[in-house]
């Protein structure tokens, strides 16, 4: 796995976070909740991620940088999110089933940025530049934790 991707794993599971650049909102729980709310989230709550990421993807292909350091740090906020689910999660259930949600989110995001290491590639063989590549990985690294955070906010429902 390439390095940048391990350290997605691990900041995304330490909740580590850095802070969000001028301009941009943090992702939020409460923003994250009312998208689920509507009506096309319940279908397909993936909308939710879109959503959260439209800042992000409003940048113009001639800045790409700024846009790949947008998703960085929607990345960060969706693993800000995901170590406050997980604590919830702690805080209510027995010990066992904590463990197994922390294994079910340490894969779910490993199969997710397994994916961005394939699109990745592929890019690169394509002969993408670096940065459209970089915006590219981002991106998908972001999207890979929000939806794992929504994965693990679905299994942790009625978790008492």
């Amino acid at each position: 796995m390439p390095v940048s991707a391990r350290k997605a794993v691990i900041a995304c599971c330490l909740g580590l976070a850095v802070p969000a650049l001028p301009g941009q909102a943090a992702i939020t729980e409460a923003d994250i909740a009312a998208c689920l709310n509507a009506s096309e989230a319940r279908e397909d709550p993936a909308l939710c991620v879109a959503a959260a990421h439209a800042e992000c993807r409003a940048f113009p292909d001639t800045a790409p940088s700024a846009a790949a350091e947008c998703f960085l740090a929607a990345r960060t906020d969706w693993g800000t999110l995901i170590a406050a689910q997980m604590e919830r999660v702690a805080a209510k259930a027995s010990e066992r089933v904590a463990q197994v949600a922390r294994i079910e989110v340490k894969y779910d995001l490993l199969a997710n940025l397994l994916q961005c290491d394939r699109m990745e590639e592929l890019a690169v063989l394509g002969g993408m530049e670096d940065e459209p590549l970089l915006r590219q990985r981002a991106r998908c690294e972001a999207t890979a934790s929000g939806l794992t955070y929504l994965k693990l906010l679905r299994r942790s429902e009625g978790i008492e």
